[in-house]
């Protein structure tokens, strides 16, 4: 055995373990034992150059003990965590494990977290560039999170993950689509003798998710106040059984909106033909059961197709009739949300009201949704000040 004074530790070499061994000492325990810690290595100079290093990240309060934990393992076990705390709804949850996948079924979830660099981390988050933005920067805030717990629980030192780029997908960013006024007329004039009237139009004059809407409950109308209280919304629960949740899809989505003069007799004649039920829902089946947002849709692709609304595919199916293909119409009831916004932005309300009407948590999302919308009419305004000024 080789000793080293001065608070260097001890070097010797086991012959049980063929490896030369360095002890050092890194404090006390709660119990006020000595806790010390060890390293290996082939050779007296490799674990003495393993102390060194060792102890000076113990003297400068950066020494972080061995830990297997992985990436995946940690990234899960954040998600839970917020599942339990209430931070997640039961389908912000489903969503999250949806991302987690990506991380999960790569190399990179495999990785004990104190060996991983940022190299292999950009190279992960590189290869997801075929995925939409929206995507990417899921995965990418995900992994951003599940590092920096790591740092907060001392699993590592230093974050690998501050100095990754978060890039750019390699596909075309969606246009938002919505009702041009000739399509929205069609649409409205198709609701004469549809079922779900009511729903439809409060989603066009509203701008309220169908999830919102179906959610509403007697209690929600307001005409004292004349206003309509979004508290709810339909949600998934983990089994993916479509159910009523206790909360919007974000803290900002739970807001209220006025009753305009274009919404009251819709209410109005809701409220008249409102079926009691337990839930209290504005709309239900006549049992009481849960209207499904994916009911809405389908008819919605239905209206569009005799509406003549958007290249709405078709299949033949026996006979000369013709019925929607569901799998490959671009309709979509998420539409009529887009156009109510539109239909805002060409009246000429400013974005940051906007922004409180969607529920949007922050004004760049509003901005960034419809901003091919926004720029036409800062076009078209700035084609106004020309002619202004020319005419002085």
């Amino acid at each position: 055995m080789a000793k080293r004074g001065n608070g260097e530790g001890t070097i010797y070499y086991s012959d049980k373990l063929k490896k030369w061994v360095g002890q050092f000492t890194i404090g006390k325990k709660n119990d006020g034992t000595i806790d010390r810690r060890s390293v290996y290595g082939d050779t007296r100079k490799e674990v003495k150059e393993k102390m060194i290093q060792k102890l000076s990240e113990v003297q400068n309060l950066t020494y972080i003990d061995k830990n297997d934990i992985t990436i995946s393992m940690l990234c899960k076990e954040l998600i839970e965590n917020k599942l339990n705390a209430n931070i997640f709804s039961e389908n912000s949850y489903n969503r999250a494990l949806s991302t987690f996948k990506h991380i999960q079924n790569n190399n990179i979830g495999n990785i004990q977290i104190q060996k991983v660099t940022t190299n292999e981390l950009q190279d992960f988050i590189n290869s997801k560039k075929g995925y939409s933005n929206s995507t990417i920067g899921k995965i990418y805030e995900m992994l951003g999170l599940t590092l920096k717990e790591a740092v907060r629980l001392e699993i590592i030192y230093k974050n690998p993950f501050e100095s990754v780029l978060k890039p750019k997908s390699d596909k075309q960013t969606k246009e938002i689509v919505a009702l041009t006024t000739e399509e929205q007329k069609r649409f409205l004039d198709a609701l004469s003798e549809e079922k779900y009237k009511n729903i439809f139009l409060i989603a066009i004059h509203s701008g309220m998710r169908i999830g919102e809407i179906l959610a509403l409950t007697i209690d929600d109308i307001d005409f004292q106040n004349n206003l309509i209280h979004i508290n709810n919304s339909l949600t998934k629960n983990s089994l993916g059984k479509v159910i009523i949740g206790n909360k919007t899809k974000t803290y900002s989505s739970k807001r209220n909106i006025p009753i305009t003069s274009i919404l009251k007799p819709i209410l109005e004649d809701v409220l008249e033909k409102y079926i009691s039920n337990p839930n209290k829902l504005l709309f239900c089946h006549y049992n009481g059961n849960l209207i499904y947002p994916s009911t809405i849709n389908t008819q919605f692709k239905k209206i569009c197709k005799y509406a003549d609304i958007m290249n709405i595919t078709t299949k033949k199916k026996k006979g000369n009739d013709k019925q929607v293909n569901l799998k490959t119409s671009a309709a979509n009831v998420h539409m009529l949300r887009h156009t109510y916004a539109t239909r805002c932005i060409e009246a000429g309300v400013p974005a940051p009201v906007l922004q409180k009407l969607l529920g949007h948590k922050d004004i760049s999302i509003t901005l960034n949704t419809y901003t091919t919308i926004f720029n036409k009419f800062k076009e078209e305004a700035l084609e106004n000040y020309i002619k202004y000024v020319n005419s002085l």
